[in-house]
Parts: structure tokens; sequence; C-alpha cells
């Protein structure tokens, strides 16, 4: 499940930013906004539980933690973009809140992946791969702005959903790992 759940991300990812590419700025109706949101939520939430199950196997409490809050606040967001989608409107102060928080147990995660020996955790240098995916993405959407003129802004930000698609394979290599081990 977890090859075809990672699969089937990378598939949604690179989809998303070629379609945008070939039939450029597009309106989306709101039912194919929230199949779009739920086609992504459901494999990337089996992901996370299968990640929230490895770290309690080996007592990872704090990565356990933020893996959990990550996973909450990721379909927080993309429930509060449907309220948006049927015009009600949420508190200003909602939304960024959400975002903090996400960033913040991201950061937290990210850090305490890092902290123990690979030798003790047979898949967790995939899980670092991941991670490191992250950061690329986060590097690359948040200097999108200063180094794209604002008429290419729209071809970055297809780059970048393309680009989304690479911490999933590391994903897969997650799982063929957990299947050599067990």
């Amino acid at each position: 499940m977890i090859i075809l759940c990672s699969s089937f991300l990378i598939l949604y990812f690179l989809v998303l930013g070629f379609f945008y590419f070939f039939n450029g700025p597009t309106k989306l109706e709101t039912l194919q906004i929230i199949i779009r949101e739920i086609l992504y939520i459901i494999p990337y939430g089996y992901l996370m539980l299968i990640f929230i199950e490895y770290f309690r196997y080996y007592q990872l409490k704090v990565l356990q933690t933020t893996t959990i809050t990550i996973l909450i606040f990721e379909i927080i967001n993309r429930g509060s973009q449907f309220t948006n989608l049927f015009n009600y409107s949420l508190p200003r102060f909602l939304l960024p809140a959400i975002t903090a928080i996400w960033t913040i147990a991201a950061i937290i995660w990210i850090i305490f992946l890092f902290i123990p020996k690979m030798k003790d955790y047979p898949a967790m240098i995939s899980i670092r791969r991941y991670a490191m995916g992250l950061i690329l993405i986060f590097f690359i959407g948040l200097s999108i702005p200063f180094l794209v003129k604002p008429d290419n802004i729209f071809a970055a930000l297809q780059l970048l959903c393309i680009i989304c698609a690479i911490p999933y394979i590391f994903t897969i290599d997650f799982a063929l790992k957990l299947q050599l081990k067990e």
C-alpha cells in the first residue's frame, strides 16, 4: 500500500504540474477542486499514519507526536480550503495560524529525524531523504518570488508542483526497506 500511495502521489504532482503546463492557468470548478484535494489527502494521510506507526514501534515519541501534528494540520488546512470554496469566510488569523503551527511542527520533525543513529532504525535514511525533499521544496518555494520575474511566476509554480513529487520517491524506498528488514 505504501508503494501504491507513493506512486499515486508522484503521479498526482506530475499530472498537476503538467496539466497546468499544457493548459495554462485555468479555473477549476468547485467539485474538481474538492476531488483533487481528497485524492491528495487520502494517500498522504495513509503515508503519515505509516510513519506514525513506524515511530511508535521504535518509541520515538517526539517524531510520532510531530507527525500526528503535521497530519492533523494538513487535514485542517485542506478542510479550510473547502470552506473557502463555499464562500464561508474563516477568521483572517486562522489560516496563517494553521500554516505557522504546521511549519513549526515540520521543522521540529526534520530536526528530530536527524538525531537518532541510522543503524538503530533500518528505514530512517529513507525518511530523512523524504525530509530533505521537503526542505528542497521549501527553499525553492520561498525563493521563487525573488528569482523569477512576475510574468514567469506561473511557470515557476508549475516547476515547483512537479518538484513536489520528489519526496515520495523516498517513501517507496522506505517501503522497500521495511519489506527487506521484516
